[in-house]
Parts: C-alpha cells; structure tokens; sequence
C-alpha cells in the first residue's frame, strides 16, 4: 500500500521531471554520427529522432545552432541554423549560408524577399495546385529566439487559382506588393449576372417577341464586347494588400494606367519582376516596350500626387543591354539597385548606384560576385550584413561586403496612440523639408499602433501622424549630414481629439532667431493646418506663441506675439481663411514646459501651440 508521503514524493517527481522535459536550451556544437550526437564544448549531447533527423543527417560534421526541447540530458530539435551564424562578422565576401530546409518544407523555392526589419520572410515555391498557374507565396517568421519557424503557406487571398509572388513588403510590415492576378473573374462573373438582370428587365418591359430578340441580341453583344476588353485587356499583375487585425486583405491593383508589355513567349506576356521603394512611391520594373533596348529592360515610374504611377522611364544604356535585365531590387537608401542580368558578363547579380537626384543616370553595374552565378532573386533588410538569395530552388543568406552593401539609412520605428495610451490606425505621412516635397506614407497597427519609416541621408524630414475625428501631430528629423552608420530612432505620437480645448504643438514650424518669419520649411505645416481649417469649417483656433527666457521680457512677449500672428496671416492669405476663425496671444517666456537651464531644454520652450477654442 502507497502512503500519503509516498504520493506526494511520486508527485514531486512528476513534477520535477514535467519541469525538466519543458525546458527550452540553445546548444552550438559539431554534429557527430549522422546527425544524432552534438559536440559542444566537452559535452555530448544525444539528439533525439524527430521530422528533422533527415536533414540533420546531412549535416554530418557542420557546426550548428539548435534550439533543444531538453528531455533530461537530451536534445529534441525544434529548430536550426548553420555556421556561419547570423550575427558572425568578418566572413568572407558573399558567403552563402543555406537557410533548413524545415523552412521551405523541401519544395522548390525562389524569389525570396525580407521584411525590412528581417523578421519575416515571404518567397515563391512551385505547386501542383491550381489550374493554370503553379507558384504559390510562402512565408516563416523568426521565433523569439532568432530561428527561422517552419514555412506555411499564405492563405487565400494572397493565393489563388493563378501564380502569385510577393515583390516587395513596405516598412511597417503591413502592406504587401504582391504579383499576381486578382480581380479578373470576379468582374467577368459580375459582368455575366449583370447581363442576365438587364436581360429578365428587357423581358418584363418588352412585349413583342421580335423586338425582344432584337434587343436582347444587341445587349449580348455590348456585353460579350466588355467581356472580351477583360479578358484581352493589358493590365499590369501588380497588387497591394494590406494587413489589419492579423489578416491580409483582398489584393487590390495599383493604379497604373499607362502600363504596357510588349514581350511574350508562347502567346504568353512574360514579365521580368518588380522592386518598390521603401516609402513605396518608386516603382522599378522589368518590361519590353517600343524603347528598349532588349527583351526585357528596366523601367522606372514615380507615383504622382493622386496616387497614380506615371510613364515608366528606361533605366538607359548604361543599365539595360540587348538582353534580358530582371529581378530589381532597390535597397533602402534609394540608390543602390541590384539586379539580374544575362546581358553584361553572363547570368549574374549586379549592382549600379543611382547618380544624382533623377533616375536615368546610374553607375555603371558591376558584378557582385561570381560565387553568386546562379543566383536569380535578391533581397536585403535594412542594417543587415546579410542578403537573401535563391539558387536552384534553395533559399540562401549572403554575406554582403562593405563596398556591395547600401548607403547608411535611418529606421523611424514609432508608435501612434490616443490621449489614454490606446493604439490607433492612422496614416503617418512624411516629406522633405529640404526640397518641400513629400516623400511617403505609413499605416499604424490597428492592434498595437506601430509603423517603421526608413529614412535616407541626406534631407530633413517631417513627418506626421493624422487620423480622423483627433488632431494631427508631427515631428521632425534632420538627417542632411551622411553618417557611416545605420541608425535607429523611438517615436511616439498621441493624437488628441478633435474637441473644444485639445491642443497641439506645431512641431514642423521653424524660425529663425529672434525673427518671426515664416520660413520655406515651415510652408508644409501650415498648408496642413489650412487643409484641417478647410476640412472643418465650423472650427475656430487660438495660435500661442511662446519663448525661452533668453533677453528682455518685453522683447520676448512682442517675438512671441509676432510669431503667432505670422501664423495667422500665412493662414489668411495664402489660404483665405476667414480671420474670423483665428485668434493669437503671445505668451513670451511666462509659461515654460521646461527648464531654460540647457539649449534642448530652450528649445523646447520656443514653440508655436494650436488650440482649438470652438
């Protein structure tokens, strides 16, 4: 008979052993006998059989890094990676590192593309699935840990029937350019219930039998006409999606009318690939069109103001060959661009940098390495030593050399909330103060309110966060000295309601010392203070100046009574608000938000605040 005490030591033990079997363990070592020992350091550790004992058998002698379930003194693989590992420096030039084949699940993949944080990674494999079509998009995000989680397939939307790739994914991680053809069937099943309702309507309204075929023979025709326009149609296969409470919308095309492709291979339009920028206003494509310069060359289009791209513009000679030019890929700072090409020493990767401010003048391209001759996809996160790469349908890292790797950005990662802390979706905008021209645009995380902007050298910013029914607020970065280094930058942004009292900062509004007028930087924060004015016409202001406690208070008060009305007479007469609307009061230094004791705290205290008084 079993006493109490020897229940609960049964239990401890239970217990204890449950503890120890849960327990999680990163071990690096030489794995020894086909995959089923692991030296590290002066320990062997067995590794026990499970899916992943196939792959781990070849890799019999590599140095590896394994995220163990511990069984006792045991190892039961969860996940992997080889040496050498992600954060190892000083590798030769363009190491290539194959990502496990747990990730991709065997198949045949290629086209791999990163997030630019690296944290998640989408790529196309081959399948048998679909009826006309075969390649299917993939992804695997990193676990907490650093390992790549096993690959699973993107549901529908994002898969169909026909082929799909992801292109491009923009910083914030929730917006996809994806590659494909969405739409099409729904418009021709649209078209046909269309057809079937006006003709039941002819029926009903139309009593003469002769007359009715007549009619009903000319509404065939108007609508077998629009239906061969679909299906005949030249459009280009590239779609946005977006992401909101976990999951991917319905992919919708980007609004390029002027899009054309003059290649085919049996009757069949064959395009070379696509890149976007960061801020997704660039556009670079592989296409044929009556200027080119070979089967496949790449263009260029920029987004205009209504959100439109313009006329694709051929990269040049410099870039473009008699021969293919595909796979675009345009890094972070807006000028590097690497690319595929069978034109200039034979299939490979290569580079070009982009000279000047247009976007017809580049370098001329160099090879990146003939270790990479194969290699027909390219893909690099933002501060990464790393590429991504696919090569005979394997996903690959590379190590990038410093004179391959891209121009020093800066990553804006920022969160945008209410007055009580609470997430918001909104649009984050951000524009060059330097040369007054916007630049791109953001969504925040309905679930968390995060976005990630990616800055090049070379400008000053301002950026704002806006959503309706709350006050818009922005801030600014001034990046116009190059650094060597990429860098990272907190922001927040609490955005109040749209309510008699609320208050805000005009972040963006910049003058000189001791004067009050309004400069060329300023213009875009006040054009969208006008727009607000405009947008709620009921609403009246108060324009608040405010100074440091710097010279005389008499000085301070009339600067800061200055600088307000300086604001309300841009308003008045550049934008014909009624002056009705805005009133001003200049407070010079008699209400700090901080110490004068450092030139920060100064100035913050030399501000220009919006409050909204009807």
């Amino acid at each position: 008979m079993i006493g109490r005490h020897s229940i609960l030591f049964l239990l401890l033990i239970v217990c204890f052993s449950s503890k120890i079997s849960s327990e999680e363990r990163i071990v690096e070592g030489k794995l020894l006998q086909f995959g089923r020992m692991l030296s590290s350091g002066n320990d062997y550790i067995q590794i026990l059989s499970n899916d992943l004992s196939p792959e781990l058998s070849r890799l019999h002698n590599q140095t590896i890094r394994v995220l163990c379930q511990m069984r006792g003194e045991n190892c039961d693989p969860i996940r992997y990676e080889t040496y050498p590992f992600s954060e190892t420096k000083g590798l030769p030039d363009w190491t290539l590192k194959k990502i496990p084949n747990y990730v991709n699940r065997g198949y045949f993949a290629f086209n791999p593309t990163v997030t630019p944080d690296g944290q998640s990674i989408f790529w196309t494999v081959y399948s048998s699935k679909g009826k006309s079509g075969n390649q299917r998009i993939w992804f695997s995000e990193k676990d907490e840990k650093g390992f790549w989680r096993d690959g699973k397939e993107m549901p529908s939307p994002l898969n169909n029937d026909l082929n799909s790739a992801v292109i491009a994914v923009l910083p914030s991680n929730n917006e996809l350019f994806v590659f494909g053809s969405f739409g099409d069937d729904e418009m021709s099943r649209k078209l046909q219930v269309e057809f079937q309702e006006k003709r039941e309507e002819l029926r009903r309204n139309t009593r003469d039998e002769m007359e009715f075929r007549l009619k009903e023979d000319q509404l065939a025709y108007e609508y077998l006409r629009k239906l061969n326009h679909l299906q005949n149609k030249v459009t280009v296969p590239l779609y946005k999606s977006y992401k909101d409470k976990g999951s991917w919308s319905y992919p919708k095309p980007i609004n390029f009318p002027d899009f054309t492709n003059l290649y085919l291979k049996n009757n069949t339009s064959v395009f070379g690939g696509s890149t976007l920028s960061s801020s997704g206003r660039i556009l670079i494509y592989s296409v044929q069109q009556p200027d080119s310069h070979g089967k496949l060359d790449l263009y260029v289009s920029i987004q205009k103001e209504d959100g439109s791209f313009s006329i694709g513009k051929n990269l040049g000679e410099i870039v473009n060959t008699s021969h293919e030019e595909t796979a675009p890929f345009l890094a972070g700072d807006d000028r590097t661009l690497y690319f595929c090409s069978d034109g200039h020493k034979g299939l490979s990767v290569y580079v070009t940098k982009r000279i000047g401010d247009g976007w017809d003048n580049w370098t001329k391209p160099v090879e990146v390495s003939a270790n990479l001759k194969g290699v027909n996809f390219f893909s690099i996160p933002v501060n990464s030593d790393w590429a991504y790469v696919s090569k005979d349908g394997q996903l690959y890292m590379a190590y990038l050399p410093h004179n391959f790797r891209p121009n020093p950005v800066v990553v804006i990662n920022g969160k945008v909330l209410d007055e009580e802390g609470n997430p918001l979706s909104a649009e984050i905008h951000y524009e060059s103060l330097t040369r007054l021209e916007k630049r791109g645009s953001a969504k925040s995380d309905s679930k968390t309110g995060s976005f990630s902007l990616v800055l090049p050298y070379g400008e000053k910013y301002g950026f704002y966060a806006e959503k309706e029914g709350h006050l818009s607020v922005s801030k600014n970065i001034d990046l116009t000295e190059s650094k060597q280094e990429d860098a990272k930058m907190e922001v927040e942004f609490r955005l109040p309601a749209l309510a008699v009292g609320r208050q805000i900062l005009l972040n963006n509004l910049f003058f000189e010392t001791k004067k009050f007028e309004i400069s060329k930087d300023s213009e875009p924060e006040l054009d969208r203070l006008a727009n607000f004015l405009k947008s709620n016409p009921k609403t009246k202001i108060l324009v608040e100046g405010h100074t440091d406690n710097v010279g005389k208070k008499e000085l301070n008060q009339e600067l800061s009574e200055s600088r307000a009305k300086a604001v309300a007479d841009y308003l008045i007469s550049k934008h014909k608000i009624d002056q009705t609307r805005i009133q001003t009061q200049g407070f010079g230094d008699s209400q700090p938000i901080s110490s004068n004791d450092t030139a920060t705290d100064r100035q913050k205290n030399r501000r220009v605040v919006l409050q909204i008084v009807e």
